[in-house]
């Protein structure tokens, strides 16, 4: 009886043993088992790069490469370059020198993009793509890109307005009142007084029309004023005007 029970259990201790074996070979190729590639004569190129100006970075964008029988699953991803092109020379002119600016992965999409968030406003630019595959082969240039930011017209240019002439001052009731000549042929929205104490001017107020009332000033003390017109951008400032209030002593 022992020996018909030895027999049966080493039967099925091998039975046990040759599916584990199984399992395991199965396993082991699976993951040694090459992923199928459809074979391709030549990296994809990226043929339609564009580029826009997005709150002052430049905003690059273009699709999956080009190529004979170049298939998705054999790209690695995408070598981004820019030149610099100086001021007053063509993109067609310019002998300039690329640099790698960035590598991207792509990520499931066929459309691709990237913010230049270190391009310098003013500076104009030319970018470039080179496609890498999973073999770290790389592709030819792509269709290169130039990008400038517009000069703008001189109707744009902000003119800082008039220093406002006429300032004059007078003390009274406790009180600074200050009036100067209305500047004309130039589109104000408003004037701009300042005060000190001490040569540091702070802005005390605003007012549509040439005079201000300063109600908030103290006996015994020393005060200047100045003012400025205020149009696209702040004008030049007036004279400076001295103003010694009720009891002050040198």
């Amino acid at each position: 009886m022992k020996s018909k029970k030895w027999r049966i259990e080493n039967k099925n201790l091998l039975l046990t043993s040759y599916f584990l074996l199984l399992i395991f070979v199965s396993a082991c190729g699976r993951r040694g088992d090459p992923i199928a590639v459809t074979p391709y004569t030549e990296v994809g190129v990226v043929k339609k790069l564009k580029a826009s100006i997005v709150n002052d970075n430049v905003y690059l964008t273009w699709g999956m490469p080009e190529g004979k029988n170049f298939p998705e699953k054999a790209l690695k991803g995408f070598t981004i370059f820019r030149a610099e092109v100086p001021e007053g020379v063509s993109a067609e002119e310019c002998k300039c020198e690329f640099r790698p600016l960035d590598f991207i992965v792509p990520d499931r999409q066929k459309t691709f993009n990237y913010l230049d968030k270190n391009a310098i406003k003013g500076q104009s630019y030319i970018y470039k793509i080179i496609v890498m595959d999973k073999n770290n082969k790389m592709s030819k240039d792509s269709d290169s890109v130039f990008v400038s930011w517009a000069k703008p017209k001189l109707e744009d240019v902000a003119v800082p307005l008039n220093a406002p002439a006429g300032f004059i001052a007078l003390y009274a009731q406790n009180s600074v009142i200050l009036t100067w000549d209305e500047i004309q042929e130039q589109e104000v929205k408003f004037y701009r007084v300042y005060r000190s104490e001490d040569k540091d001017f702070v802005a005390i107020g605003e007012t549509a029309t040439p005079a201000f009332t300063d109600k908030n000033i103290e006996p015994s003390k020393k005060y200047y004023y100045r003012v400025t017109a205020v149009g696209k951008v702040e004008g030049l400032p007036s004279k400076e005007i001295e103003v010694v209030t009720k009891g002050y002593q040198p």
